[in-house]
């Protein structure tokens, strides 16, 4: 028996097997991973007289980190020259798998709350340089850090904080100045999509 391909079957064909093609490419493509972003803003203001010295650096200048142990989830966002950061650490056991929510920060007066806060400041080299370094557990602190969305397949998180140390020794002049000035720094911002990495 004899079999005839006629024109309009082969095409049939040939755009059957181009549009099974398609789909396999499009399947084995990997999915594309967001760029991470963080935002960073800085206000410091002086108890005496209400002056602000604020700074907001821009997203480029920027650079955001997560870490998990077993035990820890760490967040920090800094700018990359390191001039100064803020830092916050939960109880891993405590959260959820999914991770999102809100959680209150730990003071000098309530240990008890969710996340530990570590913020720095590095002083110019016409200062006398060094780093001064703000602990929730030796600060009064007020605030909340949030996860707004985990994402598990691709490891990303993201989210907000705001947090306020209060009556704080002025960051901005030498260590060796005494007394310091008191002031209230508030540091706020967010972080997207950025990468989960597991410490050991």
């Amino acid at each position: 028996m004899k079999y005839n391909a006629t024109p309009s079957l082969l095409l049939s064909l040939t755009l059957a097997f181009t549009a099974g093609c398609d789909k396999d490419d499009r399947e084995e493509t990997p999915e594309s991973i967001p760029e991470p972003t963080v935002t960073y803003s800085r206000s410091i203001v002086f108890q005496d007289n209400g002056q602000h010295r604020d700074t907001t650096f821009q997203a480029p200048q920027l650079k955001g980190n997560v870490t998990q142990t077993t035990q820890s989830l760490s967040v920090s966002v800094e700018p990359i020259t390191r001039t100064e950061g803020i830092g916050f650490a939960l109880d891993r056991t405590k959260l959820a798998a999914a991770l999102t929510g809100t959680y209150t920060l730990k003071t000098l007066r309530d240990q008890t709350l969710h996340a530990d806060v570590r913020y720095y400041y590095d002083q110019p080299e016409s200062l006398g340089g060094g780093t001064i370094l703000y602990f929730s557990s030796m600060q009064h602190v007020t605030g909340s850090f949030t996860i707004s969305s985990y994402d598990a397949k691709r490891q990303l998180l993201s989210g907000t904080y705001t947090a306020t140390l209060t009556g704080s020794g002025d960051p901005t002049v030498a260590y060796s100045t005494f007394p310091k000035r008191k002031c209230d720094i508030t540091i706020t911002g967010t972080f997207a999509n950025v990468p989960l990495k597991q410490a050991e």
